[in-house]
C-alpha cells in the first residue's frame, strides 16, 4: 500500500508541476482575489463621513459684533408763557444731566449661507449687514450739571422718561455717524473667517463675501 500511495503522490506532484506557468499565475491571481473579496465581505468595515452645515454659523443667532460707548447730555426745560407769545420770567424749571449709553450692533448669523468651490479653492459667504441691536442707558453713570425747579412749572416723570428715550435715540444716531455698523460688519467677517479656517477642509480656501440685499 505504501508503494501505491507514493506512486499516487508522485503522479499528483507531476500533474501540478506539469501545469504551464501561465496557468499557475492565473490560479495565484484567482486565489488572491478570493482572499481579498472574503476580507472585504467579512472583515471589519470602517466608514467615516463628515458633514458641515453652514460651518455652525446658524447656531450663533444674533451676535453683537461691535459696541459703542457714548455720553449723551440732555437739557430739559419747562416754563410758563404768556399766551405763547413770550416766556414769563422766573417760571423756568431746567435740568441738565448726562448718561453713558451703550450701543450694540449685531449681525444675524442665522441668515448666513455659504457655497464652496473645491476646484478654485474658494468659499463664498452670503450674509446680512449689521444693524443696531439695542441701546442701553447706564443708570449708574448719571451726572447732574443743573437742576433748578420753579414753583410755577415742573418737569414731570413723563417728560423725564421721554428725555431718556431721546438720549438713547441720539446715542444710536451718533454711533451710526461714527461708523459702528461698518465696524460691526468687519468684525463679523473676522469671526466668520476664523470659524472657516478652524475647519481643516477649508483652511486654505480664499473667502469672499456677498451681502444680502446689496
Amino acid at each position: 500500500m505504501n508503494g501505491k500511495e507514493n506512486i499516487e503522490k508522485r503522479e499528483k506532484k507531476f500533474k501540478i508541476t506539469a501545469l504551464p506557468k501561465i496557468a499557475k499565475k492565473i490560479i495565484l491571481v484567482v486565489c488572491i482575489c478570493i482572499v481579498f473579496f472574503l476580507g472585504i465581505k467579512f472583515g471589519p468595515v470602517f466608514t467615516s463621513q463628515t458633514k458641515t452645515t453652514k460651518l455652525g454659523l446658524e447656531d450663533v443667532g444674533e451676535l453683537v459684533t461691535q459696541t459703542g460707548y457714548l455720553t449723551v447730555v440732555q437739557d430739559n426745560k419747562e416754563n410758563r408763557s404768556f399766551f405763547q407769545l413770550f416766556d414769563i420770567p422766573f417760571t423756568e424749571s431746567r435740568q441738565i444731566f448726562s448718561y453713558d449709553v451703550e450701543v450694540d450692533a449685531s449681525v444675524d448669523f442665522s441668515q448666513i449661507t455659504y457655497t464652496a468651490d473645491n476646484k478654485k479653492g474658494e468659499i463664498t459667504i452670503k450674509l446680512p449687514h449689521a444693524k443696531i441691536y439695542k441701546a442701553t442707558l447706564n443708570p449708574d453713570s448719571l451726572k447732574v450739571y443743573l437742576d433748578s425747579e420753579s414753583l410755577f412749572s415742573r418737569i414731570d416723570l413723563s417728560e423725564h422718561n421721554d428725555a431718556l428715550k431721546t438720549m438713547q435715540e441720539q446715542a444710536v444716531k451718533d454711533a451710526e455717524a461714527n461708523g459702528i455698523l461698518d465696524s460691526a460688519d468687519e468684525n463679523a467677517k473676522t469671526l466668520i473667517e476664523g470659524l472657516i479656517k478652524s475647519n481643516n477642509e477649508y483652511k486654505e480656501y480664499n473667502v469672499n463675501y456677498e451681502y444680502i440685499g446689496g
